[in-house]
């Protein structure tokens, strides 16, 4: 307990009303007789204030309760307890806008803020021996034009009101320490302090400050330098010595400081507080924590809370969000578009999270350079920032601040570059800039030590390129555009199937809207008891494609950090489900924190290849990198074995020599030769082992044998001029049809064809077999594919090329010997690739061969391949890439080309479901013409 400074806890119950017309005055509400209670800390809405919402909001989650407006509080106020002659503050945390303070009918102050404690200087109105009346007005509404920052977004934290971190009185010393910054020193063990002081006119004798800083509990310095009495600051630098710990984000080590100001031999004051010895600098494209390069694992923090809709006042709770976050290898947050309460910062201080905070801002206002934000919004921003950096000045958690969400256009804004100079001057040891995400590289008139570009969007690359087969491609083309670390901006946001059992966690006043929809349309597709078998199926391509992603990062001469959007779910803006857990922090189950890390460490190991498919009997020469951002270690052992269809095939082990901090270099190859004649799958497992330390991570490969074409290939007609040179021997640009080369006559079996006709129709009438191979544009009921699962939501990006989550390969005689586990892999890429999928809401008897799962929104039936009988005649229809020539020069696709005619012209072919000719005239456009 402090023995100089003493608190009043004002939490507990206080009276309350609603003011929405904005009628009352101070003095009515201490004339009312009639007010209502509430509990402080806490919301109002979720404590029974508000009104029910008719807003049906589609997308995002619903208040049972909400309210927005002035609302006021009043409590007799006994502070007895406290010491006379003090100067007292009002302390309020977690107050959302605008506040009046009155005692009794006197305003004491007004306040304003998003994201910091709002004080209160009472010294000249409070009466320790005396009743009063403390009344608090607060007004949560909009009064400056600000809108979506995550703070107060209805997606995300709400708009909520209340008090929801505490009320308290702190009575201070006259004579006291009114501030203590905390500053790297020139050396990482040592730190600058610098004590500002309050009223020191009033020292009589001979001020000095002690400074005692402790490694759990025992003294290692204590230090006592005279005060300038003129100035009021007593400046000086502690040096702790070589033995000193560094706090770092593997090493979260932190020191007791005690602050005391004597006047002679009593003592006026003192203060407590923790440090972090460490140094965060930005040199050259690099982030140096304590003169050693990092790469910053960032993931972003958009300010979620489902059972309060408001920032938690709960150390326990961060530290456990932290504790799960580092167990997948992240060491950053960035928080989105908000700062974050104290025990946010305890807690990241004591977990070892490096943090990006955020002005709380997400608007238009600076997005053309050449016109001047509205004056209120940006006196706004100058106050905020100014609070901001004040108040995280002592965590060592606290290294980077940016001024908002996506706020510029190509070339910044001279207004924000007015808010890092600001910023600057107050703390010049943070990093700082001019906003996430937004602006072009090189940055011109841009101000900031860093910078965060998109890597899916930043010219020259577009979100199609962010992964793919080739791992020897990364995002290097960005990276050279400036000299300055850059960070990539919301990576991933691919997206997996929603849970709608997750209604059940939201016990608070927020309901998940937008799962209501989702069970109602799951309920009308009769596909309730599928969602496990479709969480299964995108969750696998969604951790497929992060994997490739994050590596692709790390493999990236020059980027200094990724920020992922998200760890967690997004409840807001469409419903993301963007995240490997839910938005309770809790697993979805479809990647253990140690499969994650593998690619998400300090150390990840790295493949090069251009190709994961190979054919039979051909050699591969895979690079192994590593991306090193733990120590230098020397002679390492590398170990490798090649699992073949899940059985052990070939290992092999070599000693590394030596890999420096803050490098991607080759540490080995290995030579995979595929087995002759065979199709298979092969996993290739690579091991580093450092001392005592494991690294680990593995890839996959596919080779596919040339199977050949079937014996019977003269049987075979098609109308597919650029498969002449391939079915050699089969007859082309005739026409099918009772004139010509008609089922009746035999002289052909199969037709191979892109399109669908009449002399089609009447071919598989007569008993033909044919194979349709889908291309865009030919069938009404068609949704174009990539790869690649949803960016963020359909509903949010609708006219996004990647519209659906992956695949499910069912059990079907077609694909036995193709090596595959039934979901998307990167075997299937330059299959499906710009490949359409095929419709099938019409025809609820057909089942999919291979089923392409829809996002969750639009929930149509999809498939790549199904099969049918068609009057006396069989059809077998497909989407993948295996028309043109070109794509037959590949592995998997002549190989599943070769594999579907050997199956068509075999008794394996046998279609359970039955199609009539308007099922087929409905579902592809038929030509009137013969087919040549």
């Amino acid at each position: 307990m402090n023995e100089v400074r003493q608190t009043l806890s004002l939490n507990g119950t206080w009276g309350f009303k609603l003011d929405p017309e904005e009628k009352w005055t101070v003095q009515d509400v201490i004339n009312d007789t009639s007010l209502n209670s509430i509990q402080i800390p806490g919301s109002w809405e979720e404590q029974g204030y508000g009104e029910p919402s008719e807003h049906e909001p589609l997308g995002t989650w619903k208040k049972e309760r909400e309210y927005t407006g002035r609302a006021w509080y009043t409590l007799d106020l006994e502070a007895s307890s406290l010491p006379l002659n003090q100067d007292y503050q009002l302390v309020l945390s977690g107050v959302r806008w605008f506040t009046e303070v009155y005692l009794d009918t006197q305003l004491v102050g007004t306040g304003e803020g998003l994201v910091t404690d709002q004080v209160f200087d009472l010294s000249h109105d409070l009466q320790p021996n005396k009743s009063q009346k403390l009344i608090i007005m607060i007004d949560n509404s909009m009064r400056i034009p600000l809108i979506e920052s995550h703070i107060h977004s209805y997606h995300t934290a709400t708009s909520w009101g209340g008090i929801t971190g505490g009320a308290r009185i702190d009575a201070l010393p006259k004579e006291r320490i009114a501030k203590i910054d905390f500053h790297p020193g020139d050396t990482p063990q040592s730190v600058s302090v610098n004590v500002h002081l309050t009223n020191n006119q009033e020292i009589q004798n001979q001020p000095y400050i002690q400074i005692e800083i402790k490694d759990q509990g025992e003294t290692i310095i204590k230090d006592k330098r005279p005060i300038d009495i003129e100035n009021g600051i007593c400046s000086l630098v502690l040096d702790l010595g070589r033995e000193s710990q560094l706090w770092s984000d593997t090493n979260p080590f932190l020191y007791e400081v005690t602050t005391s100001l004597y006047d002679g031999d009593d003592k006026l004051d003192i203060q407590s507080h923790r440090l972090g010895l460490r140094h965060f600098q930005a040199k050259g494209k690099e982030f140096l924590l304590n003169d050693q390069p990092t790469f910053l694992r960032g993931y972003v923090d958009c300010c979620i809370f489902p059972l309060t809709g408001y920032p938690v006042w709960d150390k326990a709770h961060y530290k456990k969000q932290f504790q799960i976050v580092k167990s997948h290898g992240f060491n950053h947050v960035r928080l989105h578009g908000w700062s974050a309460p104290k025990p946010f910062w305890e807690a990241a201080d004591e977990e070892g999270m490096l943090v990006q905070t955020e002005l709380p801002h997400w608007s238009g206002h600076y997005m053309d350079c050449e016109k001047q934000p509205p004056e209120d919004v940006h006196q706004f921003f100058k106050r905020e920032i100014k609070r901001i950096v004040e108040d995280l000045n002592e965590h060592p958690s606290f290294v980077m601040l940016a001024l908002g969400n996506e706020l510029i256009g190509p070339s910044g804004h001279p207004s924000l570059n007015e808010l890092i100079d600001i910023a600057k001057e107050i703390d010049p040891t943070r990093l700082y800039t001019d906003n996430t995400g937004f602006g072009q590289l090189p940055a011109h008139h841009r101000q900031g030590d860093y910078y965060i570009q998109s890597l899916n969007w930043h010219p020259p690359y577009e979100l199609g390129f962010a992964g793919s087969p080739n791992t020897y491609e990364d995002y290097s083309e960005l990276t050279r555009l400036d000299d300055k670390p850059l960070i990539g901006h919301e990576h991933g946001q691919f997206t997996m199937y929603a849970d709608p059992g997750a209604s059940e966690k939201f016990t608070g006043n927020l309901k998940p809207n937008w799962l209501n929809t989702l069970n109602e349309s799951l309920e009308g597709k009769g596909w309730s008891h599928r969602v496990e078998e479709f969480q299964e199926t995108t969750g696998k391509h969604m951790v497929r494609s992060y994997k490739e992603i994050m590596e692709r990062a790390r493999r990236t001469k020059g980027l200094s950090g990724v920020q992922l959007l998200d760890i967690r779910d997004f409840p807001g803006q469409g419903h993301a489900t963007t995240g490997i857990l839910d938005v309770f922090w809790d697993s979805k189950n479809v990647i253990s924190p140690n499969e994650f890390k593998q690619f998400n460490g300090d150390r990840v190991l790295l493949m090069k290849s251009d190709r994961r498919t190979l054919f039979s009997g051909e050699e591969l020469l895979v690079k192994i990198d590593v991306s090193n951002y733990g120590a230098k270690f020397e002679r390492a052992k590398l170990s490798w074995q090649i699992d073949k269809d899940g059985v052990l095939w070939k290992n092999g082990e070599e000693l590394i020599e030596a890999v420096e901090t803050a490098s991607v270099i080759e540490v080995g190859q290995i030579a995979l030769k595929a087995v002759e004649d065979e199709s298979a799958h092969y996993q290739l497992k690579v091991k580093l082992e450092i001392q005592h330390e494991k690294i680990e991570n593995s890839w996959e490969f596919w080779s596919f044998h040339h199977k050949g074409l079937p014996n019977n290939v003269r049987d075979i007609w098609s109308n597919i001029n650029s498969l002449k040179s391939y079915l050699y021997g089969a007859k082309f640009g005739q026409l099918i049809g009772i004139d010509g080369l008609s089922y009746k006559k035999e002289d052909a079996k199969l037709a191979v064809t892109d399109l669908m006709s009449r002399d089609v129709l009447q071919f598989l009438l007569d008993g033909g077999d044919v194979w349709l191979m889908a291309k865009p544009g030919n069938q009404y009921d068609e949704i174009e594919t990539r790869y690649l699962p949803v960016f963020w939501n359909f509903l949010w990006f609708p006219t996004q090329e990647s519209t659906t989550m992956g695949m499910k390969v069912n059990q079907h005689p077609l694909f036995n010997a193709f090596p595959h586990d039934g979901y998307s892999n990167w075997q299937w890429y330059h299959l499906v690739e710009g490949a359409t999928s095929i419709g099938l809401d019409s025809y609820p008897q057909v089942e999919p061969i291979v089923e392409v799962v829809d996002n969750f929104h639009r929930m149509k039936k999809l498939t790549y391949a199904f099969e049918a009988k068609v009057g006396k005649g069989r059809l077998f229809v497909s989407a993948f890439k295996t028309s043109d020539v070109k794509d037959l020069k590949r592995p998997e696709n002549s190989y599943l080309f070769e594999s579907t005619l050997h199956y068509l012209l075999s008794g394996q072919f046998v279609p359970q479901t039955q199609l009539t000719v308007s099922d087929l005239v409905r579902l592809f456009k038929v030509t009137g013409q013969s087919v040549t």
